[in-house]
């Protein structure tokens, strides 16, 4: 079982706090693997289900962190749901490859099994190059700390995602057994 030690800033670094988003990650997790079986999830969907484990929409979360100025707040914004719109095409197109591994696990070959790992590496260096350019836009609109901050969050919530899915699905090596 992966651990992940984290440390936000404000409320949520109370250990009661982190606890209960720990079991909300999960349950987040739960609904995008399961969601995985049946086909990739939409926008709304995502966005349906993560407000619905927090009891708030994700902007709310962000904004509670990095605490908005009125002058900055329109600006901000439409920066960031520019920002969403482009992760969750990365992120579909992962979920995309998620699928094609799990439904020809039992058939990959040496080719199929690297030509799906170049592209997982290559979805991650797509999540990299956003986060950098994004991180340079967020900064001149918000200033550095609370530009760190959106970006640790969005950090925070991929790797989490990542590592519960990494643990639900099956090793390749354990094909050559």
């Amino acid at each position: 079982m992966i651990r992940l030690l984290i440390h936000l800033p404000g409320s949520m670094r109370k250990a009661a706090d982190m606890k209960n988003l720990k079991r909300k990650f999960t349950i987040l997790i739960f609904f995008l693997f399961a969601g995985l079986k049946a086909s990739a999830q939409s926008e709304k969907e995502d966005l349906a289900i993560a407000e619905a484990i927090f009891g708030k929409t994700k902007k709310n979360i962000i904004a509670e962190h990095i605490q908005l100025h009125d002058q900055e707040q329109q600006g901000f914004w439409k920066l960031y749901d520019e920002y969403e719109s482009k992760a969750m095409v990365i992120s579909g197109d992962r979920l995309k490859l998620i699928e094609q591994y799990a439904s020809g696990y039992n058939s990959l070959s040496d080719e199929s099994a690297s030509s799906i790992a170049k592209l997982y590496l290559n979805n991650t260096t797509r999540y990299n190059e956003l986060y950098k350019g994004y991180l340079k836009k967020f900064e001149r609109q918000v200033g550095g700390l609370r530009a760190v901050t959106v970006i640790q969050l969005e950090i925070y919530i991929q790797t989490a995602i990542q590592a519960n899915l990494q643990q639900q699905i099956p090793l390749i090596g354990d094909l050559l057994k």
